[in-house]
Parts: structure tokens; sequence; C-alpha cells
């Protein structure tokens, strides 16, 4: 499970599929949380605003259960 609130700035992610399809985005302003989990946890964040993003995200899952993304390699 991912979630993340942004503090200050705009960021803008892009979610995508295992095949690195891009399946969804969105733009979060301070005070906007987000959230998802695997499969669909691969994604890239970015700064759109005029000033620096500040973000904060929390991964968390039963590693033991579902294994970690750390070694997961795409094409």
């Amino acid at each position: 499970m991912v979630v993340f609130g942004v503090v200050q700035g705009i960021e803008y992610e892009e979610l995508f599929d295992a095949h690195g399809t891009r399946v969804g985005e969105s733009a979060a302003s301070p005070g906007e949380v987000n959230g998802f989990a695997p499969p669909g946890d691969i994604h890239r964040v970015r700064n759109i605003g005029d000033t620096t993003a500040i973000s904060i995200h929390i991964y968390g899952t039963d590693v033991d259960r579902v294994g970690s993304s750390v070694r997961r390699y795409y094409d």
C-alpha cells in the first residue's frame, strides 16, 4: 500500500500497468492525499508547480505475504 500527501506545491503523478502503459494521471495540491496498492503501484511523480513541491510518501504492506517491489524490473 502506498499513500502520499502533498504539503507544498503541485505534484503530478502518472500510474502505469506492468507493461508500462500509462493507465491514469492526477495532479495533487497541498492537503490532498492519494493512495494505491499492488499490483497498481508503478508510478512516476514530478513537480509541475512554480515552487518547490514537498510530499510525504508512506509505503507499507506485509512484504512476507505479497513481496516487495524493490526488486521488480520492467522493460
